[in-house]
C-alpha cells in the first residue's frame, strides 16, 4: 500500500510516457500488451470502485490538491504510481481540458461461458457499430437500465477506444460483454436456451417494437446492426422476428445509440412494473 508519492515525471520523453501514449492512440498495441489507458478522476475512481486492476497511476499536483481523497484511494488501489508536471498531461490526454489524472489498468475479463447465460432475461446483440461514442452510450444505457449482458461483433469499434471508455461513463466496468465472429453461433446459443431474438430493422413491415408484449417472453434479445447498413440479411434471417421504431416526423432514421436506447427501454418496461 503505498500514499502519495514523489516518483516525479517531468519530460514527455521519458519512456513511460511513451508507453502510455501508445497504449492510448493505437488498438493493435493495447491489444498486445493486454493494457488501456482511461483518464479523469470520475472513471479512475470508478475504476477503483470496480476493482479494475490499476497498473499505474499518472497524476499532476492540481488533481492532488483538488481530489486528494479519491486520488489517495486509487493510488492505493494501483500497482505503482507516479506524479507528472503539468505540461505532460496533453500529450498522453485524449480531452481539450485533462482533468490530471491517467491511469493504465489491466484488460477486462470479458471471457463468459456462454452456458451460465440460461438465467439471463435481456440481451443486446450489437454488429458491427463503428463509432465509439455510440457503443459507449449503448454501453451507459444498458448500465441504467439494467440489462447485464451484450453480445457484441469482432468488428465493432476497440471497447477500449478513449471515446468509448468515457461515454459508457464507468458502464465498460460492470456490464458483462461477450464477442463474437460469427452471428450463427450466438443465435444458436440463444435459441438453445430459449431466448427469442428480434431484429432491429428499419422496415415499415416490420412491427412497431411498442406493440411487442415484452411481459409475455421469458428471455429475450435485440439486435442491433451497424450505423449505415444495418444488420446484415444473414443475421436476418437467424433471427425470430423484425421490429423497427415507430416514426413520426421526417427523419428516416435515428442515431445508433438513441436507437438502441428507445429499443431497450421497450424492452425493460414490463420488468421495471
Amino acid at each position: 500500500m503505498v500514499s502519495f508519492v514523489n516518483f516525479y515525471i517531468s519530460s514527455k520523453d521519458n519512456a513511460k510516457i511513451k508507453y502510455v501514449k501508445k497504449l492510448t492512440s493505437n488498438a493493435r498495441f493495447r491489444k498486445s500488451e493486454k493494457k488501456f489507458v482511461i483518464e479523469g478522476i470520475r472513471l479512475s475512481y470508478d475504476a477503483f470502485l470496480n476493482n479494475v486492476i490499476i497498473k499505474e497511476v499518472y497524476y499532476t499536483e492540481s488533481v492532488k490538491n483538488k481530489f486528494s481523497d479519491k486520488l489517495r484511494s486509487i493510488i492505493n488501489h494501483a500497482e505503482h504510481a507516479y506524479k507528472i508536471s503539468d505540461n505532460i498531461l496533453p500529450f498522453v490526454s485524449c480531452t481539450q481540458n485533462p482533468q490530471g489524472i491517467v491511469c493504465v489498468c489491466e484488460k477486462l475479463d470479458k471471457h463468459f461461458d456462454l452456458n451460465k447465460i440460461i438465467n439471463v432475461r435481456r440481451f443486446i446483440i450489437l454488429e458491427n457499430i463503428q463509432d465509439p461514442a455510440n457503443v459507449g452510450a449503448i454501453l451507459r444505457t444498458a448500465d441504467a437500465l439494467g440489462i447485464n449482458f451484450i453480445f457484441m461483433s469482432s468488428n465493432c469499434c476497440d471497447i477500449y477506444n478513449s471515446k468509448v471508455l468515457r461515454a459508457s461513463m464507468g458502464a465498460i466496468f460492470r456490464v458483462n460483454i461477450s464477442f463474437f465472429d460469427n452471428f450463427s453461433d450466438v443465435a444458436t446459443k440463444l435459441k438453445s436456451n430459449n431466448v427469442k431474438i428480434l431484429a432491429a430493422i428499419l422496415d415499415k413491415s416490420a412491427k412497431l417494437i411498442n406493440k411487442v408484449n415484452f411481459k409475455d417472453i421469458k428471455s429475450i434479445a435485440i439486435a442491433i446492426g451497424n450505423e449505415g447498413n444495418g444488420l446484415l440479411k444473414q443475421s436476418i434471417a437467424l433471427c425470430d422476428e423484425c421490429v423497427t421504431i415507430p416514426m413520426c416526423g421526417n427523419a428516416e432514421s435515428l442515431n445508433a445509440a438513441m436507437a438502441a436506447g428507445i429499443l431497450m427501454w421497450e424492452m425493460m418496461r414490463e420488468t421495471r412494473k
